[in-house]
């Protein structure tokens, strides 16, 4: 069984009904795989609704996240985004902490993290997927 963790412009696409990430979601709920949504990614996506005071995406953001396991951010999470930070840092690729702490997360959970931002994720050591391209 495949898990996947969902970045944050999946969920926005989902609370707008884009293209192929809704079909792509209910085929996977449909198969009984897990779908994680991280505590940072419902963060980012209620800060931003609350500053545009969207409240029916709001209400829809909160029917989605019933829907999904709930995935909060652990110690060994930090841990690894800081290495993750410090090995980015490096090569000249500064990344997002955000990003860094769901990348962490898809790695703990052994997930494929679910981003349209796909080349932000290059060598983070997990796999990714776009689910709003076909």
């Amino acid at each position: 069984m495949t898990a996947y963790l969902l970045d944050t412009n999946i969920i926005s696409a989902l609370l707008k009904k884009q293209d192929a990430a809704e079909s792509r979601l209910r085929e996977t709920v449909a198969t009984k795989e897990l779908v994680f949504l991280s505590a940072v990614v419902h963060y980012e996506a209620k800060r931003g609704l609350l500053k545009r005071d969207a409240k029916n995406q709001m209400q829809a953001l909160e029917r989605l996240v019933a829907r999904f396991e709930w995935c909060d951010v652990v110690q060994a999470d930090w841990e690894l985004a800081a290495r993750l930070w410090v090995e980015r840092a490096k090569i000249g690729r500064p990344i997002e902490d955000a990003d860094l702490l769901i990348a962490a997360q898809a790695r703990r959970l052994g997930a494929t993290l679910v981003t349209d931002n796909t080349d932000d994720f290059d060598d983070l050591g997990v796999t990714v997927e776009n689910w709003r391209k076909q």
